[in-house]
């Protein structure tokens, strides 16, 4: 009988305890709950969703290993090659500059590279930092072309000149790397275009592209944050990323050990050859908090805290459509592109297409995918809110949604999100 009683007055005391418990803490383990059934659904190495606003990180939820090998855990400190999310800080060191008037959206990059660079289907039309940052340069990444200079460039030393790939005289160029479509009209998503951004960064400031990034955008936000993998101080701070083949985690990218060193320094390299050596375009090591606090820029008209990183017009600018799909003018990549700015996706809710939170036209950000791993990182400009996303490997592969054009796990992720930004008022025991 008295066990009874205490079994009782236990179970009541615990309903007690939960109906009092504030209701953010029980959202945010509602979260932490529904992200760790995704984690197993999918069977994901590991990762991290980190939810903030205009002002602060609301929500960090870190699940699952960086190095399987090592059992070494996911951490708030843990850096991801976040990959195409990369183009969104390479674009904002590019507006910067334009902040400066040190160079203009609408200039031919020849002139500033001081070799041509012209669509041989259209050479009259110049391509400009505009059309690069929109990916309407109509420049493609030809997969022979392209791909063998990127070897080139991550092994040769010295790193061959730009030039070699994008001027009609180098040694690696092809007409194959231009698309027979009108510059600043059709949109083709294409990696090149922000390797020759860096490299104009590089040109206009007299900086290597990495130590720019850090001098004006990493230090000032007070982040943790590199485009040169030789910088972190400690491996173990990275974040290993894995394709499961054959059933056997495989690493494929930021795996160093004896056999697998970090590449070697860049004391050679000549400013403004080819900023590629650095990935520009994909090779950003950041962790989820930090990345979130280049997005809060978004939120806050280009400032964080006390620092203006980037003008509010600059913000703006990327913001603002620069290509709209309309069902002829461009690859969009069976729905998934429909509309871009500078260096930013703008989303418009299409069904089944780039819908991210159902019924909702005001979110912008970008998306990763490369090696393994998958990135996403949006903001709710009307709200004030945005999410990170990043694993950095899944057992089960990555498969399309068939209710949008993201991948499933993106589109769990996203629903899970949005449970928690409704504020919907969490299921509370009656205490009757």
């Amino acid at each position: 009988m008295k066990n009874k009683i205490f079994n009782c007055f236990f179970i009541y005391s615990i309903i007690i305890i939960i109906s009092i418990m504030p209701i953010s803490i029980i959202k945010a383990q509602q979260l932490e709950n529904n992200i760790k059934s995704i984690k197993e659904k999918y069977e994901l190495a590991g990762g991290t969703v980190v939810l903030f606003n205009k002002n602060k990180i609301t929500n960090v939820v870190n699940f699952g290993f960086a190095n399987l090998e090592t059992d070494n855990p996911i951490k708030n400190t843990t850096l991801f090659r976040v990959a195409s999310i990369s183009k969104t800080i390479t674009t904002i060191a590019f507006m910067q500059l334009v902040d400066q008037n040190k160079i203009s959206l609408d200039d031919n990059i020849s002139k500033v590279l001081n070799y041509e660079i012209i669509n041989p289907f259209y050479p009259d039309i110049a391509i400009t930092p505009r059309m690069l940052l929109s990916h309407t340069s109509c420049l493609t990444d030809d997969p022979k072309t392209y791909d063998s200079f990127l070897s080139a460039t991550y092994e040769k030393n010295p790193v061959p000149n730009l030039s070699e790939l994008i001027n009609s005289k180098g040694k690696y160029y092809s007409k194959a790397l231009f698309l027979n479509q009108k510059p600043g009209m059709y949109f083709n998503y294409c990696n090149l275009n922000y390797g020759i951004i860096g490299t104009l960064i590089e040109k206009i400031s007299g900086e290597r592209f990495d130590n720019y990034c850090q001098k004006y955008i990493f230090t000032p936000l007070g982040i943790n944050a590199t485009f040169n993998v030789r910088t972190v101080a400690d491996n173990n701070q990275l974040a290993t990323i894995y394709r499961k083949i054959d059933g056997n985690w495989t690493p494929q990218c930021d795996f160093y050990n004896d056999k697998n060193k970090i590449p070697e320094n860049f004391d050679d390299y000549i400013v403004g050859t080819n900023a590629i050596r650095f990935a520009p375009q994909g090779g950003l090591r950041i962790s989820g908090s930090d990345l979130a606090k280049v997005f809060m820029l978004f939120l806050n008209d280009g400032k964080y805290l006390t620092q203006q990183i980037i003008s509010k017009n600059s913000i703006a600018t990327m913001t603002s459509s620069q290509w709209r799909y309309n069902d002829t003018n461009g690859d969009n990549a069976n729905g998934l592109f429909r509309n871009w700015g500078l260096g930013i996706q703008l989303i418009t809710n299409t069904k089944d297409n780039d819908e991210i939170f159902s019924g909702n036209p005001f979110m912008l950000g970008h998306s990763g995918d490369a090696y393994g791993l998958v990135s996403d990182a949006f903001i709710d400009v009307k709200k004030g809110i945005g999410f990170v996303f990043i694993t950095n490997g899944s057992g089960s592969g990555y498969v399309n949604s068939d209710c949008s054009s993201f991948y499933a796990i993106e589109k769990d992720i996203f629903e899970a999100v949005e449970r928690h930004f409704k504020k919907q008022p969490a299921k509370v025991v009656n205490r009757k």
